[in-house]
């Protein structure tokens, strides 16, 4: 006669036969207390990408993968080219004269200059010019390429929602961009200088005579959000209190919705004050941070990752953690890039103080 141990090693045996797996077997995976932390904090210091950037520029041509890109890999993640369990981040460079293919995919995507001038991003016809700090946004769906009419190699980051996309099984990439009867390699630009400024700069205004669709997206119709205007607000905001887990953070939104700048991505700059200590938190929502001005540490789960101008680092879903600014004479600036917008969609997001 069967023992119960010799039963249940037969159903586990037919189980497995047939794809299936009971859930007593691995309901220790299924019915988790906490969030799970499957990718880990990471820092990446910009002198070490630096220069494997710019030996990457000398001896690897646009063409091969058709952008030239270093990405940052989580040392958790299952996927070598995701940096958090949903988003994808790398360094890209573009020598003087390079232009890369147009096309657009599914996933949203985001420009933030680090070095070089003469950058640039055609979206859907409007020609945005790339300076340091300077956030560009292509948002899913629309046609954009990129170039440096510069005299020197220009570097930026890139981050895209590819890994949830990707997790979702939506993610497609085109290059079949038709202009005047036929496929084109490059877009012409069909939108005046500055096109985004002209239309939405003015907070509290929005035009009422042209229609805020461009491309097949439903993310913002600004493509450009200038460093200098950012920067000028958070200087304004000196004199408050700010957030006691983020100090004096700003979000870039939609001017025609006031929602953040695409579906499923928050953008976000954040000034800490000379010296000022953040209390810890934590939350759902993976977050990706660069730092533009300053140097100081963030604390996670009881790691510390010192940062300083144009270091790069992750804090995955769910990881406590705080920020310090370590010069007592000088502010500290972070930009970010949270999944918080997906996670609230689907009433997903949680976050908790110490």
């Amino acid at each position: 006669m069967n023992t119960v141990t010799d039963i249940r090693d037969t159903i586990r045996s037919r189980s497995r036969d047939l794809g299936l797996v009971g859930l007593w077997d691995i309901i220790h995976e299924v019915e988790v207390k906490e969030p799970q932390k499957g990718y880990k904090p990471a820092l990446w210091k910009w002198s070490d990408i630096r220069p494997l950037l710019l030996d990457a520029g000398a001896s690897i041509s646009l063409e091969e993968s058709d952008r030239r890109v270093l990405i940052l890999s989580n040392p958790g993640a299952p996927k070598r080219h995701h940096s958090t369990n949903t988003l994808y981040v790398s360094c890209s460079i573009y020598n003087p004269g390079e232009i890369a293919t147009v096309h657009r995919h599914t996933p949203n995507a985001s420009r933030f200059v680090l070095e070089g001038s003469g950058g640039f991003t055609n979206i859907e016809g409007e020609k945005c010019t790339m300076s340091r700090g300077d956030l560009i946004v292509t948002p899913n769906g629309t046609w954009h390429d990129h170039g440096n009419e510069g005299k020197e190699p220009v570097m930026w980051i890139d981050v895209l929602d590819l890994p949830l996309v990707e997790g979702l099984g939506s993610s497609a990439f085109r290059f079949d961009y038709v202009e005047e009867g036929g496929i084109k390699k490059y877009q012409k630009v069909s939108q005046p200088a500055d096109h985004s400024a002209k239309l939405y700069a003015v907070g509290g205004l929005k035009p009422a005579f042209v229609s805020h669709e461009r491309g097949d997206s439903l993310g913002t119709p600004m493509f450009v959000y200038r460093w200098e205007d950012a920067k000028r607000a958070l200087e304004g905001l000196r004199s408050y209190k700010g957030s006691p887990h983020d100090g004096l953070i700003m979000e870039y939104v939609n001017p025609v919705t006031g929602e953040p700048v695409t579906t499923t991505m928050s953008f976000s700059v954040q000034l800490l004050r000379p010296g000022e200590r953040t209390e810890p938190h934590r939350h759902t929502a993976s977050v990706f941070y660069c730092c533009l001005e300053g140097r100081g540490v963030t604390e996670v789960d009881g790691q510390e990752f010192r940062w300083g101008e144009n270091d790069l680092f992750v804090i995955p879903s769910w990881a406590r953690h705080r920020h310090i600014n370590l010069d007592s004479g000088a502010n500290a600036v972070l930009y970010s890039v949270s999944d918080a917008p997906t996670l609230k969609k689907l009433g997903l997001y949680r976050e908790q103080a110490a």
